[in-house]
């Protein structure tokens, strides 16, 4: 019986070596970490990780690679990856194909979507905050929008408002001075009585039935639809419009200069993906993000100039708004959109502030 104990325990004890060397090896080579093989050193490289950002945009896919569109979307997408050495994809639908543009927010703030090309004004019927976008006659050049967004003050209040909605902006983009694309020739506000009116946002409609027009409310996408079939009479839209969107086929008159000088697009992403990247990406895309919107102010004056002679050319009547009239639109938007906005809550009090500071310059 002894004897018969020996190989037993000698078996068992060349066993239990056997499980701890293998212990031993999983623990050095295994662990889940990706690696690309070694160096010639023989140090293991670390595999880093790549991050998809899913981008959903209302607008249709741009075509011309010199507009503010192409740049803010294209041209952001190229650059972030190209700087981050493809840590960061950025993958691009449009024409609203993850989400409508009324389903947007919801979509960005729950992080169905990653990230999202928007008009601010679109969103103001649950942040009415975003109502300061639409206001009408509230700037007149691209430096001036500038400021209102980098320096005034504006641009941290509206930050504030997508902040609680789970949203963080990164950029606008300037998209060229916003006129009336037409089927009656508005030349002053008297002219507006009995036009229907397209509004974007929960303000703008007060300001166009004060000078006696009507409203509808139609997607962008939807405008050319609008204006053949004469569901709108007219709408407010960047004047490069007149090419792009073939507005020019459907609008027999194009007023300037617009009521938004200049339009613009907002580049925005959801917090906890944000918070998801790694600071230095982080700090890749907003470097990108200040790059770009730069560059989409000189777009943006190229396409006001482009948009006006490409109606000219092809048989829309361009009407420039005299001093006079724009004072008339100005006095009626003060005591329409702006009053019933500064009115909304604190924020936006502080807002129309900033902007009538910014007007008595």
């Amino acid at each position: 019986m002894r004897s018969s104990k020996k190989p037993i325990l000698k078996s068992m004890t060349l066993l239990f070596f056997m499980v701890m060397t293998l212990l031993v090896l999983a623990a050095c080579g295994g662990g889940g970490s990706a690696t690309t093989g070694g160096n010639s050193e023989g140090e293991e490289v670390q595999e880093e990780k790549v991050y998809k950002l899913r981008m959903n945009s209302q607008n249709a896919p741009p075509t011309d690679k010199e507009s503010s569109s192409y740049i803010a979307q294209e041209g952001f997408k190229k650059m972030v990856e190209e700087r981050t050495n493809g840590r960061v994809e950025v993958e691009l639908y449009y024409a609203n194909q993850l989400a409508g543009q009324s389903e947007s927010l919801d979509a960005l703030s729950r992080g169905t979507i990653d990230m999202q090309v928007i008009t601010p004004v679109a969103w103001a019927d649950k942040i009415p905050e975003s109502n300061w976008s639409s206001i009408p006659f509230g700037w007149k050049t691209e430096e001036d929008l500038h400021y209102l967004l980098r320096e005034s003050g504006l641009g941290d209040l509206y930050e504030e408002a997508l902040n609680e909605y789970g949203i963080k902006p990164l950029f606008y983009y300037h998209s060229s001075l916003a006129g009336y694309f037409s089927n009656v020739r508005i030349a002053e506000p008297a002219d507006m009585k009995g036009v229907v009116m397209n509004t974007q946002g929960t303000l703008k409609g007060d300001f166009y039935k004060k000078m006696g027009a009507g409203i509808a409310n139609i997607p962008f996408s939807d405008y050319y639809e609008g204006l053949l079939r004469g569901t709108v009479d007219a709408v407010s839209f960047p004047t490069y419009a007149v090419e792009t969107y073939k507005l020019g086929e459907v609008a027999k008159y194009l007023i300037v200069p617009g009521e938004v000088s200049p339009a613009m697009g907002l580049i925005t992403i959801n917090q906890e993906k944000w918070n998801q990247l790694p600071s230095d990406l982080q700090d890749i895309i907003m470097e990108v993000s200040m790059e770009i919107e730069q560059q989409s102010m000189v777009a943006s004056k190229k396409l006001t100039d482009k948009g006006i002679n490409y109606a000219k050319e092809n048989g829309v009547e361009v009407v420039e708004l005299s001093d006079e009239a724009r004072k008339e639109f100005v006095d009626i938007a003060k005591e329409t959109y702006w009053k019933a906005f500064g009115e909304t809550n604190d924020r936006t009090k502080k807002m129309v502030e900033i902007l009538e500071a910014n007007s008595e310059k």
